[in-house]
């Protein structure tokens, strides 16, 4: 009888290690789901998150390409628009010179240059000034070939950017004579210098320092 019952509590103690192991094994394994399940979750998220912001990208580009694009047309008009004044402008020119002669055509030369101060730029060609007038570069070199006064381009050009040196020289007083020479289109220091020398026979600084004096003797006579 003893014997009966040490098997049956030891068929007991066997089921409940069982039972206990078989818990312990189904907590683990279910530890083991949730947290697979919280990293698919997680993983989703992150997909879901990625997938948002890939969209606000994409809306963000498109919008940024919608805006560049209205950018480039609005810019693509702006230059029709000034291509088409350009070319009406050079149409009004071709056929109001068309019946000048050289000394009516230069006098309307003189009022251009003065209305538009071509010739401060520096890299101005017989070429460009001809195509921004409407005129022909052989007509225009004939005009200069033929004048008493001018040789070439160059000369008639040095000579509207000397005039224009010198009243920079009265009426900006702070400027350096490097400033003045590059305002009114000569190349460098030393070719605006030349020039100056050249047809004064003194120095830029020579000529301001003159300039002042003369105005500052006109002052002192008014004032008296």
């Amino acid at each position: 009888m003893t014997g009966t019952r040490l098997l049956i509590v030891a068929i007991i103690v066997v089921f409940v290690i069982a039972f206990i192991i078989t818990m312990v094994l189904l907590n683990v394994s279910a530890k083991k789901i949730i947290d697979t399940n919280s990293k698919l979750v997680e993983n989703q998220n992150k997909l879901l998150e990625q997938n948002r912001l890939q969209e606000d990208d994409k809306a963000d580009l498109k919008k940024r390409i919608d805006e560049l694009e209205g950018q480039l047309r609005q810019q693509v008009s702006e230059e029709v628009k000034l291509l088409q004044a350009e070319t009406r402008q050079h149409r009004e020119h071709i056929e109001l010179t068309a019946d000048m002669d050289d000394m009516a055509l230069m006098a309307w030369l003189d009022q251009e240059m003065e209305k538009t101060r071509l010739y401060t730029d520096t890299n101005l060609t017989l070429k460009t000034l001809a195509n921004t007038l409407g005129l022909t570069q052989r007509r225009l070199a004939a005009l200069f070939k033929n004048h008493p006064k001018y040789a070439n381009l160059g000369d008639y050009l040095n000579e509207k950017r000397f005039i224009l040196a010198c009243r920079l020289l009265r009426e900006q007083p702070n400027w350096t004579i490097e400033a003045v020479g590059k305002e009114a289109g000569f190349g460098g220091r030393r070719t605006f210098q030349m020039e100056v020398k050249r047809r004064l026979g003194i120095t830029p600084l020579q000529y301001r320092q003159g300039a002042e004096s003369v105005i500052s003797q006109e002052n002192t006579e008014t004032s008296d």
